[in-house]
């Protein structure tokens, strides 16, 4: 278990588990799968490093897989459903006609899209939501999560793009840097609020 606080603000950050879609080796953003035998497995591994944290409120994304993992460790945490809330802004980037592809599918479908990403002269998917408006929504969700009057403990339920950015809004990290936080799926990260700014305490720990 992560030391407890007693006094403060600290944001727990979990990215769902695997999904029935693959979603380690395909780009799944808007496309609504459900978690995966392996998915729900890696979400029950991150009970015992919840357990003992007194959770004032619960911050999810729409989406299922998000959704179900949040109920997992509701279900495991005993917590109470008035502490749950949906963030529409939590969502995962939309891929638009990448959706559920491998980064290989990808490139034979769109043989311009990689290099015309990698080199930043894209900002989006084929058909799909800029990064910039994906960081923005992102960085909205953390900043009224900041400015929120409250004290204790937040447990957010969220996706890969989500809780990167959500980290770098926190430190204050522009979204276009090339600074990079590894997220794996079923991950735990932490950010701790101290004198007025946020440090990240914990970085995608798994069991």
């Amino acid at each position: 278990m992560v030391e407890v606080m007693t006094s403060g603000r600290r944001l727990w950050l979990v990215r769902h588990g695997e999904t029935e879609g693959q979603s380690s080796i395909r780009y799944h953003g808007s496309n609504d799968v459900r978690l995966s035998d392996v998915g729900r497995d890696q979400i029950r591994g991150l009970l015992p490093l919840l357990q003992g944290v007194d959770f004032v409120r619960v911050i999810q994304s729409p989406l299922q897989r998000a959704t179900e993992s949040a109920t997992i460790l509701s279900g495991g945490l005993s917590l109470p459903q008035s502490i749950f809330e949906v963030d529409q802004r939590l969502r995962e980037i939309c891929f638009g006609d990448a959706e559920g592809m491998t980064r290989e599918e990808i490139a034979a479908a769109f043989p311009d899209f990689w290099p015309q990403y990698e080199a930043g002269e894209v900002d989006a998917f084929p058909g799909g939501e800029p990064r910039a408006a994906f960081a923005a929504r992102v960085a909205s969700a953390t900043a009224d999560l900041a400015r929120g009057d409250w004290d204790g403990d937040v447990l957010v339920v969220a996706h890969r793009g989500t809780v990167k950015h959500m980290i770098r809004a926190a430190l204050g990290v522009d979204a276009a840097s090339p600074a990079d936080f590894a997220v794996d799926l079923g991950s735990l990260s932490v950010l701790r609020q101290a004198g007025g700014s946020w440090q990240l305490d914990l970085l995608g720990m798994r069991p």
